[in-house]
């Protein structure tokens, strides 16, 4: 029976579960609480969202190096505005919603251009981070701007039985970006498309518009990172979501997303969010210092990294298997 189980399916699970206990050992008192699961959860909550919606770019083979400057862009935009109409409740709603347009419009021109004009993902993108975090610089005059106001504070601090909203807002959109990538059509073909772009446009699937869309995706949820951020910050600069490129990229690789597109999933991308907030977690609990958390966050990385490569490994040795079987 042993023979039968395929450990590869949970491998996730065993890897969270090895920190998880290993953490628990180490300072039960300090790890083992409500309090720091919370924590926890609520550190990586914006790196959830945003992989959540960049799944989809990385899924079609493409790459978006502007995720932490539209970001930054779009928490501007909502700090912005609620303080153009008076600090009110309304100023916040109109504030959110201006952003998270700007977020699809910055999807979609990506998507348009690279699809259009046959540039790469990566130039593209190049380009509109210097660009997003232009238009941040302008908008704030290169200040701090900060805001108070309840009903957008309440956004990134607001508790409901022990976890803030950002943990809901993470696991809502992990739920729906799972549900379009594995139970609609659409979702079917975003992974055709990245494992295949020239079959499946034979095939009558509109490569253009699927990537056009993924893009829009991935700008949707960089935006309501960025206001979550903004949020949790009490403000908006041109340096809001520094590094979130990285670590949402770091995420999804460390997930067993493929940025060669077509393979990945959801689950695989927040369990890569969560094991870089339990492992930074880790490290701060055991006060280790600053010049050697790098060090231990990147062999750990590596280890992860490697672990879930062998797995996919293993699994292709197994699917060649069956063939060879099949043929004879």
């Amino acid at each position: 029976m042993m023979k039968n189980i395929n450990w590869s399916k949970y491998s996730k699970p065993i890897i969270l579960a090895v920190f998880i206990i290993v953490l628990s050992i180490l300072r039960p008192k300090a790890f083992l609480s409500l309090d720091n699961f919370s924590n926890v959860l609520w550190s990586v909550a914006v790196i959830g969202i945003m992989v959540s919606g960049s799944i989809f770019v990385y899924l079609v083979g493409g790459i978006d190096l502007s995720i932490a400057t539209l970001c930054a862009f779009s928490a501007v935009v909502v700090v912005s505005i609620t303080h153009l109409l008076g600090d009110t409740t309304a100023g916040v709603i109109v504030g959110v919603i201006a952003a998270l347009i700007v977020g699809m419009i910055a999807g979609a021109v990506h998507g348009v251009v690279i699809t259009t004009f046959k540039i790469p993902a990566f130039l593209v993108t190049f380009a509109t981070q210097s660009i997003f975090l232009g238009l941040a610089m302008i908008f704030t005059n290169n200040k701090i701007i900060s805001c108070t106001v309840p009903a957008f504070t309440a956004i990134g601090a607001f508790k409901i039985l022990g976890f803030p909203l950002p943990v809901y807002f993470m696991a809502i959109i992990a739920v729906i970006s799972w549900y379009v990538l594995s139970k609609t059509v659409y979702g079917r073909y975003v992974y055709a498309v990245g494992g295949n772009p020239e079959a499946s446009e034979i095939s009558g699937i509109n490569v253009k518009l699927v990537t056009i869309v993924c893009y829009m995706i991935s700008g949707l949820t960089t935006a309501i990172g960025g206001i979550v951020l903004a949020s949790m910050t009490q403000q908006a600069s041109s340096s809001t979501g520094a590094g979130y490129t990285n670590d949402v990229i770091t995420a999804a690789v460390i997930g067993g997303v493929s940025l060669l597109g077509g393979e990945g999933t959801v689950s695989g991308a927040i369990f890569g969010a969560v094991l870089m907030g339990l492992l930074n977690n880790g490290l701060n609990l055991m006060s280790v210092p600053s010049t050697h958390a790098g060090l231990v966050k990147g062999l750990v990385i590596v280890v992860a990294v490697a672990f879930d490569a062998l797995q996919h490994a293993d699994q292709s040795r197994k699917k060649v298997k069956k063939v060879k079987k099949a043929a004879a």
